[in-house]
């Protein structure tokens, strides 16, 4: 690994200070961004604690990667191959465009990952054809082309009669575009050290030679409108916005917040898990709903009935309007018992049995992350005491997040979840 890295996990402590891993500044900046971020870390003395999240805080001098901390092991190309995994799931990325840097894993931080999967992306749409748009422009020609500038002919030409003042429409890959991928793959050069990398960069900027170059690529490409034409340009904007987002000189300049490339772990195991289901949960006939609104633990009692504590389940499973199962995901390390029983935090199931209650569901599950390291769980279930003409059970799931598809680990009682997950034997 380069000197210019700093690699850490989850949860991991940073000492501070003489003969820490972290100088007095590099510490400033990390609390900055844990005031914008809660949950990313916390201080005590002369240390960094960080917490949920993980990806790239650019230091200045150095880039800190921060990786996933999965069950007990601390391997972190295995760790940088879970985070991608999460990543392209969640944001519909293509994992064949990560397939050239498995070689990578284990010798290179996550940024020159990230910087040869948009390369990668790049060099698919030059091989298409960069989108080319229709430009106005305006220039004394000696033969007319398209339209006469009659307001310039008159006047700065008047006395010019070899000169004709035209507006034409030309068409040009110079458009904001081209110009935001131009932006993040400028800014990527410094920052590359591994020599294939480098061979492939040189080959791509040529491709833009036409293009402007953008002194701001993350503003512009907050100004974008996508339409069909550009479809398939959502890869490659998707790695270089968050390029720009961590390497951008307008974020650096005069800035107390380092530039940072960070995921809430929590939010991105949710949406990776959900993303996965939406391409299953048709085989059944049935509908997901994540992040579902509508529902209320209580009301109030007197006449207005007015509801209070609204709940928000991470995934709720419809068949026509009947609800049949509701899930939650859990970035989090759940533990056995003595008979390999998965044991989740009270808390866990107690958010669990508000929905049970509230939707009057029978069929609840928790999902939980798993490296694949550690004994096979039993299948592990718990009935809630709900009352009335529902008998609920909490279905307990761990997914093996360093395989691709995720798979379901161990034995389980049937519920809706599981019947997704296992059928084709992935989730």
């Amino acid at each position: 690994m380069a000197a210019g890295y700093l690699t850490a996990f989850e949860y991991q402590t940073l000492r501070v200070g003489d003969n820490g891993t972290l100088t007095v500044f590099e510490a400033h900046l990390l609390q900055q961004i844990g005031v914008q971020r809660p949950g990313f870390c916390r201080s005590g003395h002369r240390t960094i604690c960080l917490a949920q999240y993980a990806g790239l805080v650019n230091l200045g001098g150095r880039i800190l990667e921060v990786l996933p901390k999965v069950g007990e092991q601390l391997d972190a190309s295995l760790s940088r191959n879970t985070l991608l995994r999460l990543l392209c799931l969640a944001y519909d990325i293509k994992l064949a465009a990560l397939s050239t840097v498995d070689h990578l894993l284990q010798r290179h931080a996550l940024l020159d990952i990230f910087t040869n999967a948009f390369l990668a992306e790049l060099s698919r749409l030059v091989r298409g054809g960069l989108v080319r748009r229709y430009q106005t422009e305006e220039d004394d020609l000696t033969l007319v082309r398209g339209r006469l500038n009659i307001a310039r002919q008159v006047s700065a030409l008047a006395n010019r009669p070899d000169r004709i003042a035209c507006r034409f429409d030309t068409l040009t890959a110079d458009n904001s575009w081209n110009q935001v991928l131009k932006a993040a793959l400028t800014i990527t050069r410094s920052s590359i050290i591994n020599m294939e990398i480098k061979r492939k960069w040189s080959e791509l900027i040529s491709a833009f030679d036409e293009v402007s170059t953008c002194t701001d690529g993350l503003r512009l490409s907050a100004e974008l409108i996508p339409d069909r034409h550009v479809q398939h340009y959502g890869p490659a904007m998707r790695w270089a916005k968050w390029i720009l987002q961590l390497l951008s000189p307008s974020l650096r300049a005069g800035s107390a917040t380092a530039p940072a490339l960070l995921f809430d772990m929590n939010q991105l195991f949710e949406q990776a898990v959900a993303k996965h289901l939406l391409r299953r949960v048709h085989r059944q006939g049935w509908r997901l709903s994540v992040q579902d609104t509508g529902y209320h633990l209580a009301h109030s009692a007197d006449f207005e009935n007015k509801p209070y504590f609204g709940l928000r389940p991470d995934l709720v499973l419809r068949n026509g309007p009947s609800v049949i199962a509701i899930g939650d995901t859990k970035w989090a390390t759940v533990k056995m018992d003595e008979r390999n029983r998965l044991c989740p935090p009270a808390d866990h199931i107690y958010q669990l049995h508000a929905y049970a209650t509230a939707y009057r569901c029978p069929d609840l599950a928790l999902i939980y992350p798993s490296d694949g390291s550690d004994a096979l769980p039993q299948a592990t279930a718990f009935r809630l005491p709900t009352g009335g003409d529902i008998s609920a059970q909490v279905h307990v799931l761990r997914v093996d997040v360093s395989k691709d598809g995720l798979p379901l680990m161990g034995a389980h009682r049937p519920n809706a979840f599981a019947s997704i997950m296992v059928d084709d034997g992935k989730l």
